[in-house]
């Protein structure tokens, strides 16, 4: 059974709900009986709403529809056959369902929060949605389209777990890759002065060196993939364009020349790298670098 709260008035939210009159966000059921599985499916497959079970509907003194309080059997009972209607739905409801007081008179709210897990149906396999102040059936369009932000949302949410791991695991799994290679470098090394430069030796040891590489590149190759795919930024890339960052503001604030030069314009400009860089970054990229260092060293220049 959701939880019970209890109120001895008329919370603020719930006068607002009944000066306002039935619409999105609020329905109006005379009694318990009248709260139906559909009433509870409208409001979870649209934006939420509350139900308040105990309250007639009648028109003020401009002629207004309003919700007056009339009260209603608020046992364990009554609450529990509601919950027992939400259980019931595909899939089921959380409702929270609370016991407000207008002097003499108790009435029931049930808070319907709009559902993560929708769309939800009624045990008869209706689907429907909250319009205005009643509830209708979801056009096949419509149903597909929550049906589709549904899945989306939790391969989305999925694959963002998964991403996450790989983000955290590049950096060891490189580190792991290179302490590899060292290895079989410093046994090539042991090899070459225990065994003298035999051709045999030096053959099998490059057969080892050969295959870690392969796996290096192939593990490398899939990973980067994955990145490309998430639109994510790659670590190692990223480690390279910081390196490179940084060595171009130190250059750039080391020699004044090079810096007036590439303040009249960089169009022209090329930068070289080797090793990693010239690996992880493109020219687009190059550039892109040079443009940032520039503008770090000026505002630097600005602040002094």
């Amino acid at each position: 059974m959701p939880s019970k709260k209890i109120s001895k008035t008329v919370t603020a939210d719930t006068a607002k709900l009944l000066q306002a009159g039935e619409g999105d966000r609020v329905d109006f059921k005379r009694g318990p009986d009248g709260v139906s599985a559909e009433d509870l499916v409208a409001f979870a497959n649209a934006g939420g709403g509350a139900i308040l079970a105990g309250v007639d509907e009648r028109a003020d003194d401009g002629g207004a529809q309003v919700g007056v309080v009339v009260g209603c059997d608020v046992g364990d009972g009554t609450i529990l056959q509601i919950a027992n209607k939400a259980l019931g739905c595909i899939p089921p409801i959380a409702i929270d369902v609370s016991i407000e007081n207008d002097d003499d008179k108790s009435f029931l709210r049930i808070n319907v929060p709009s559902s993560a897990t929708k769309p939800h149906c009624t045990p008869k396999g209706v689907y429907c949605t909250r319009a205005g102040r009643r509830n209708r059936a979801l056009h096949p369009t419509e149903l597909l389209k929550i049906f589709l932000e549904s899945e989306a949302r939790a391969f989305a949410e999925r694959f963002e777990a998964a991403a996450g791991r790989i983000t955290n695991e590049l950096g060891e799994l490189e580190e792991s890759l290179e302490s590899s290679i060292q290895n079989m470098a410093d046994q090539l090394g042991w090899a070459d002065s225990k065994l003298g430069d035999t051709e045999s030796a030096l053959a099998t040891i490059q057969v080892y060196v050969t295959r870690i590489n392969s796996e290096t590149n192939d593990i490398a190759s899939r990973l980067r993939t994955m990145f490309r795919q998430d639109k994510r930024d790659d670590p190692v890339t990223e480690r390279e364009r910081n390196k490179l960052r940084g060595e171009l503001v130190d250059q750039l604030l080391n020699d004044r020349k090079l810096l007036d030069t590439l303040a009249k314009g960089t169009a022209a400009v090329k930068i070289g790298v080797e090793g990693k860089a010239a690996e992880e970054l493109t020219k687009e990229d190059l550039q892109a670098i040079l443009m940032d260092a520039l503008k770090i060293v000026t505002v630097n220049a600005v602040n002094r």
